[in-house]
């Protein structure tokens, strides 16, 4: 249904009402006046005609999209005229009336590459500031916001449901944020299922074959998450929370609902990895609002206490933890930039940073505070600062307020310097007493940046059972004694990864190549160099500069530069022959499956090869979601048919005495 104007505005009164409807908690102080938006959206033509009230004593400008026209603006009763200027934005002179009415209409363009938009029957997204809408405020106030659609299509926004029913012409929807500067729109073709968790309103929007075949299972996945995160934090800050899904790849969550892509959706990981991170994301960045000149905290916050937490009640948070280090450990350490520089986007280096990083610092914090003072701290924080703009300094000064003490300290360390610690145990020994007696060493820290301020734990493995120390460390050498009822029989530093710190010995794994800007590709197929070139970009996300083959491996192993080296079967085996490489040490895997890749033991080199160019192809697709593997082998059909990691070294940090 096209639709080509739009009704006059209700009553004030009315408005008034609407805007009273707020559930939930009274999250932040509703500053300013509000603004009413209403919207009435026909995807299948792609047209939109739109409304929108606020006060404006100043003036502004703001630009629509292409196919977008200004039908009618008014200062209160008064008809304003409206110009553009030089760059095709629209004018709006000074309006002294209490409010301001701007009516708009036409069809939009098709989506593309350059187009933050995305609008078609099968799913409708438009950005805050997208052109969509007449932007005229920079602070932050109520927003009451109603959508129409055709019959076929539900819309979301930007805060919490007030309704949504059918009308004759097809759908409503109204939505209410208590206080916002920003406004994003959804719709699709979506089936609902929605139940009460908490005195919020849950709501699953699938397409009715995604929702078939996976909507109950989203809804009870997420109602499980939301129950323990509001028992943890306090009510969700919006009454509403809604997960839709989107034609487009992404997991993006906004004030009050999130998007996943539906070829993401039917994945078995992802309801308890993505969607419980995006529910995570309504109180920290959809909620409290990120300063992202100052750093983007939102990431690692949301990441331990979603990611962490849902492996934390899984029993599985110290194999998690182990994992995040050995990606961080993987970094360049030339080009790891700190957790402040952190503002998001995809590049792999920098998530690395902002999100597990980042998360390992909080977990040091919880352990430092307690989980009562840290918890504590969350909650004071969400309440100052939800709907608001938070930066690091913020967070710092709620958890310092709970733990009773200042924690610049131990946040400058861990935000503000690049890299991680190395541990090491020197001068362990075991003094023996009549009753017992003592173990005593020295923990160091090692790395350009040391010391860093960290509480290191300790366990003794006894005949009498475990015997724990956890040692605070401020200097690059701590001493340490612990008394025992007989001699030990281990000693291990931070058994179960709880700390920020190199993991010692590692693996060759493919996320060095992934990570390290400076990995160069060696094409040896003759002929297909471009081919191949396109391939490992495709693999690693980046273009890479090239290196001749016949150039590959000359100077110093110490030096070398990551190579990925990409060919035939019979290319690759020959090329690491000719250069005296050692052959993998599984047993022909060199020549398993129709396509493989596996990083040699000893260097910076990755040798992916096949025995076709679609071989090549899928392999090359799926490099990036093997990067704690030391290799990956797919078979005839592109199924994984093994993908593991070569052995490590023994653990550093831990000693063992003999019987």
């Amino acid at each position: 249904m096209a639709t080509t104007g739009l009704p006059r505005c209700r009553s004030p009164l009315a408005w008034a009402l609407l805007g009273a409807l707020l559930a939930g908690p009274a999250w932040g102080e509703a500053l300013g006046p509000e603004r009413r938006l209403t919207l009435h959206l026909d995807p299948a033509e792609r047209s939109l005609a739109g409304e929108l009230v606020q006060p404006l004593p100043d003036g502004g400008r703001f630009a629509l999209l292409d196919g977008l026209d200004v039908r009618e603006a008014h200062c209160g009763e008064r008809t304003l005229p409206l110009a553009r200027d030089r760059e095709g934005r629209w004018v709006v002179p000074a309006c002294s009336a209490p409010m301001l009415t701007l009516r708009w209409q036409g069809t939009l363009p098709e989506a593309g590459r350059e187009t933050r938009h995305a609008i078609a029957e099968a799913g409708t997204f438009l950005p805050t500031r997208g052109g969509w809408y007449p932007h005229l405020v920079e602070e932050a106030g109520p927003l009451s916001f109603e959508v129409h659609t055709p019959a076929g299509q539900r819309a979301l926004g930007s805060g919490s449901l007030v309704e949504e029913r059918a009308t004759p012409e097809g759908r409503l929807a109204r939505f209410h944020h208590p206080r916002t500067r920003e406004v994003e729109l959804a719709a699709g073709p979506w089936a609902l299922r929605e139940r009460d968790v908490g005195g919020v309103t849950l709501r699953v929007l699938f397409p009715e074959a995604l929702d078939a075949a996976f909507g109950a299972t989203y809804l009870e996945r997420a109602a499980h998450h939301l129950a323990a995160f509001q028992a943890r934090l306090g009510r969700l800050p919006f009454a509403s929370f809604s997960i839709a899904a989107s034609p487009a790849p992404v997991g993006v969550a906004f004030p009050g609902f999130t998007l996943l892509g539906e070829r993401v959706i039917p994945l078995p990981f992802i309801p308890d990895t993505s969607l419980p991170h995006e529910i995570m994301h309504a109180w920290w960045g959809a909620g409290a609002l990120v300063d992202y000149a100052e750093g983007n905290w939102a990431e690692a916050l949301t990441t331990y206490l979603a990611d962490h937490a849902v492996a934390e009640a899984a029993g599985e948070d110290a194999e998690l933890r182990r994992g995040w280090l050995r990606d961080l450990a993987a970094l360049p350490a030339v080009h790891e930039p700190t957790l402040r520089d952190f503002r998001g986007g995809p590049d792999p280096a920098g998530r690395l940073i902002g999100y597990q990083h980042g998360a390992l610092l909080f977990h040091m914090l919880r352990k430092r505070l307690g989980d009562a003072a840290f918890d504590a701290a969350l909650v004071a924080f969400a309440g100052r600062w939800m709907h608001r703009t938070a930066d690091w300094q913020a967070l710092e000064a709620a958890f310092s307020e709970a733990a009773g003490e200042e924690l610049a300290p131990f946040f400058a360390a861990w935000r503000d310097r690049p890299g991680r610690p190395a541990l090491a145990l020197e001068e362990v020994r075991f003094e023996a007493e009549p009753d017992g007696g003592w173990l005593h060493g020295v923990l160091v820290q090692r790395g350009e940046h040391a010391p860093w301020p960290m509480s290191v734990p300790l366990v003794v493995d006894t005949d009498a059972g475990p015997v724990t120390l956890t040692q605070r460390m401020e200097s690059a050498r701590q001493p340490f004694a612990l008394p025992l009822a007989g001699p030990p029989r281990a000693l291990e530093m931070d058994p179960d990864a709880e700390l920020l710190r190199h993991p010692g010995a590692l693996p060759s794994v493919l996320r060095r190549l992934l990570l390290d800007p400076d990995t160069r590709l060696v094409a040896l197929t003759p002929g297909r160099t471009a081919e191949l070139e396109a391939l490992a970009s495709r693999a690693l996300g980046r273009r890479l500069a090239s290196l001749p083959a016949e150039e590959a491996l000359d100077g110093e192993w110490e030096t070398l530069a990551p190579l990925l080296v990409v060919g035939t079967t019979d290319e690759v085996v020959a090329w690491r022959r000719e250069r005296g490489l050692a052959a993998p040490p599984r047993e022909g895997l060199e020549e398993a499956g129709r396509a493989r890749v596996w990083m040699h033991p000893g260097h910076p080199i990755g040798l992916l090869s096949g025995d076709d160019a679609e071989g090549l192809a899928m392999l090359a697709a799926r490099l990036r979601h093997h990067g704690q593997r030391s290799h990956l082998v797919l078979g005839e059909d592109g199924e994984t048919r093994d993908a593991d990691t070569w052995p490590a070294e023994e653990n550093p940090l831990r000693i063992e005495w003999e019987e």
